[in-house]
């Protein structure tokens, strides 16, 4: 069953979010990171930007989404030069997003998650290679988990069969090698080369400024997942290309701005999916209720693991 995509609206923010109005670059790159109770692992991601970006112009922007802890004011002691905002409530991933890009001033902007941290310094060679490659708007590095284990940070588009055939869902676990579950993740795919690819994951995501001022910002309504997916396809849309580039390197403790509330990030995720579905795609009714099902009955499926009793250990 192919999926039929809407062409509608490809560079107009009912497509996307806010317009991003035009300014004067003032550096070379603006990193913008959203917090949400995660300061055990800030302090090692901040370490990492300026560990190895030593030959960049940049400036970073902390947007503190009300964790109701000291991560600000330690922010302020431990990082001065980093620009703080302060919401009074968590505003959601997307939105907080936007308000440091529109702040920012960098040509290029990075949007990373505090429980990343940079393995290497290449980080001046993504933005050499987007540099030199005007229509690229889109780039992500290479990612692995705290166990050096290779992440899946490139994917096709979704389709219809997607919330059966991720990387959570029992299909994968269990068939691994299944064609529905390798066309999604890219298992075939050689991560050892610089790829254009469909998206790339929002957890260290490489913008050019020129691109967002085009398609405009992340959509507002994904609260947090998905909105990596969406700016992505809105991107092609827009004529601008996704690259997966390797040369950089970084780490990513999945779950580590989210494990508050495990639960609730799950049902996010799957209502980020929906919408995803229903924005782009141009499903009947009875498509829209199969993606609907399947969404849900996965979500059930995951949420399982939170609500049974762990088994006891013993000895």
């Amino acid at each position: 069953m192919r999926s039929e995509i809407d062409p509608a609206g490809a560079r107009c923010p009912a497509s996307g979010g806010m317009l991003l109005p035009s300014s004067e670059d003032k550096y070379d790159l603006s990193i913008v990171i959203v917090n949400y109770k995660a300061k055990a692992l800030l302090k090692e991601c901040l370490d990492s930007i300026y560990q190895s970006t030593t030959n960049l112009h940049f400036d970073t922007w902390l947007i503190d989404n009300a964790s109701r802890d000291d991560t600000a004011q330690w922010v302020r002691e431990n990082f001065p030069e980093v620009k703080l905002i302060e919401n009074r409530w968590n505003s959601g991933f997307s939105k907080a997003v936007n308000q440091g890009i529109g702040k920012s001033q960098g040509k290029y902007l990075l949007l990373l998650n505090p429980d990343t941290k940079m393995a290497d310094d290449g980080m001046d060679q993504i933005l050499k290679f987007m540099e030199e490659n005007p229509e690229v708007g889109i780039c992500g590095p290479k990612m692995i988990d705290g166990k050096g284990n290779l992440l899946y940070s490139c994917r096709s588009f979704p389709n219809y069969f997607t919330s059966i055939s991720s990387s959570q869902s029992l299909l994968n676990r269990f068939f691994p090698q299944n064609p529905l579950s390798k066309r999604y993740l890219l298992k075939g795919l050689d991560r050892t080369e610089v790829r254009e690819v469909d998206w790339v994951s929002g957890s260290c995501l490489f913008a050019r400024r020129k691109m967002l001022e085009e398609i405009g910002l992340l959509d507002e309504n994904y609260f947090m997942f998905c909105e990596d997916v969406d700016l992505c396809l809105r991107a092609k849309k827009g004529g601008w290309k996704v690259f997966y580039f390797p040369l950089l390197t970084i780490v990513h403790q999945i779950g580590g701005s989210t494990s508050f509330n495990p639960l609730r990030a799950k049902l996010e995720h799957h209502r980020s999916m929906y919408y995803f579905f229903k924005k782009h795609y141009r499903p009947n009714q009875i498509l829209r209720f199969l993606v609907f099902s399947g969404l849900l009955l996965r979500l059930l499926l995951l949420s399982f693991s939170f609500i049974l009793p762990k088994p006891s250990k013993k000895g």
